[in-house]
């Protein structure tokens, strides 16, 4: 082969498979941007983690040489928290345990430090014991106790978040709180002649004690705080690839498309159906498969044993997620045609999943994961899921808003659905041309391109002769040099069917 053969080659080849390339490195960039931006440090994005601060400490006193002090420890903690918190990653509420209690029902809190009533009581105790003959007993008194709580249904990373307030808090107490009891324990021990024991001093050295637990623990069956999010993922997934086969598959039987099976390509003949009644037939396909669809997740939950949820909720959220995606990506994929395949992959899957929360809260990613996952229907489907799965169905937990943004997806994709095929229909935009099948022997007139039709090929308006002769299943097939306006492209392979007009 010539130079000039190679070089001819390898441009067709470039100028056939350039679009290819572009397309699959800037989808696979996308990817890498969305997965590992927002999961590689979820830490340096941390940012206004809602916690409950509850002080319900009564205070005591304290009898010294020089008189009555008054001790409150829990205000000490309390002051201590606020001045020392790092206010752009945690936001601490300093709230009553009603509040915190509702506040951790409706997932709005992380967790919740509580302080109890008897804490200074408790204090005071370890203090004038280390200073009498209690303090050297094998068994000094034990030390006061916070509860350090973590809600395990708000995210996955509560824990964490709460543990590690929970290490802050304990060594500002012993670095902090311990030296001072220390000192009025050793004043009051003098006032009596007799020195701390070494018991005591180890006491008062972590005078109060932290206990981390988890408030309301996942529900049986269930030890993946993630659960939410994946059930989120399987009801998007349902709507958006759904979409996607119901669209091949109805294409493909109305003739639109060829049907491949293996080897084999079906070629039928295309139904008289226009843009918009094509479009409407899929939707209600797709409400059709909503409730098979949860109504078979519910039933694969049941068998592997997850409970603690509403399953009716649980089924009617699901439908409305189904169908909401679904319905757009149909609208999609009817607006812009294959490259909504595309399109619907990346604003249902790949900008879905790392900005819906469940793997990495929102308030640890970027701003713009935030941006994104609050219009994104993969957020709002785990919001409701979780708050159906672990908060009792809560509409102020996130359910509320879901429904709200969920049917306004809805309500778009119908109304850019159908104002975008009548628009296409309206300007002679046919998906595909359809003449008249020959009859045996016969000769019948084109209407469409205006030339003559017969058993061995079509005399176009021009006056070329289309060859035929390979017919399907009876009908006569050409293949048009120049199609008429608005039906099909040079080349397209049309099936003449008396039965099956526009």
């Amino acid at each position: 082969m010539t130079d000039s053969g190679h070089t001819g080659g390898f441009r067709e080849f470039a100028s056939h498979s350039a679009g290819a390339v572009v397309l699959v490195c800037g989808l696979f960039f996308l990817l890498s941007f969305m997965y590992l931006g927002g999961t590689a440090d979820p830490q340096a994005h941390a940012r206004h983690i809602p916690v409950a601060v509850v002080d319900s400490d009564r205070g005591a006193s304290l009898d010294t040489p020089i008189g009555v002090r008054d001790l409150d420890v829990g205000s000490q903690i309390t002051a201590g928290l606020l001045q020392n918190n790092d206010w752009e990653k945690i936001r601490l509420h300093v709230v009553d345990p009603g509040t915190a209690e509702e506040g951790l029902r409706d997932g709005s809190y992380f967790g919740a430090i509580r302080i109890p009533a008897d804490l200074s009581e408790r204090v005071v105790g370890l203090v004038e014991a280390a200073a009498t003959e209690e303090g050297d007993a094998a068994e000094p008194p034990a030390p006061a106790r916070v509860t350090v709580e973590y809600s395990p249904r708000v995210s996955i990373v509560s824990s964490q978040v709460m543990n590690t307030m929970a290490e802050a808090m304990q060594e500002s107490f012993r670095d902090r709180m311990g030296p001072r009891l220390l000192a009025d324990s050793q004043l009051l021990a003098e006032a009596e002649g007799r020195t701390i024991g070494a018991a005591a001093t180890l006491a008062l050295q972590d005078p109060v004690g932290i206990d981390v637990t988890a408030w309301n623990p996942l529900p049986e069956g269930v030890s993946n705080a993630s659960l939410p999010m994946f059930y989120a993922l399987i009801v998007i997934l349902a709507g958006f690839t759904g979409a996607m086969i119901i669209s091949a598959v109805l294409d493909a039987r109305l003739g639109f498309i060829p049907l491949e099976i293996g080897p084999l390509a079906l070629h039928v003949h295309v139904a008289p159906f226009g843009r918009l009644q094509t479009l409407a037939r899929k939707w209600v396909v797709t409400l059709v498969t909503a409730p098979l669809v949860s109504g078979l997740c519910l039933l694969v939950a049941h068998i592997i044993g997850v409970t603690g949820y509403d399953p009716w909720h649980m089924f009617w959220f699901s439908n409305l997620v189904i169908v909401a995606v679904g319905v757009c990506a149909h609208a999609i994929i009817a607006a812009i045609g294959n490259a909504g395949l595309l399109v619907n992959l990346v604003v249902f899957v790949v900008l879905g999943i790392p900005t819906s929360g469940g793997a990495t809260p929102t308030q640890m990613l970027p701003q713009v994961f935030v941006a994104i996952g609050n219009l994104q229907p993969m957020h709002q489907a785990y919001l409701g899921l979780r708050s159906i799965m672990f908060f009792d169905s809560s509409w102020d937990a996130g359910l509320g808003h879901a429904v709200w943004v969920l049917g306004g997806w809805a309500v778009a994709g119908l109304l850019a659905g159908v104002a975008v095929t009548l628009a296409y229909e309206r300007m002679g935009l046919r998906r595909q041309a359809v003449a008249d099948r020959v009859p045996a022997g016969g000769r019948s007139l084109d209407r469409r391109s205006g030339g003559a039709v017969g058993p061995l090929g079509t005399v176009g308006s021009r006056g070329a002769v289309r060859p035929g002769g390979a017919g399907r299943r009876g009908g006569a097939v050409g293949v048009a040099d120049t199609p008429p306006a608005g039906h099909g492209e040079p080349g397209e392979i049309v099936e003449r069917d008396p039965a099956h007009r526009e």
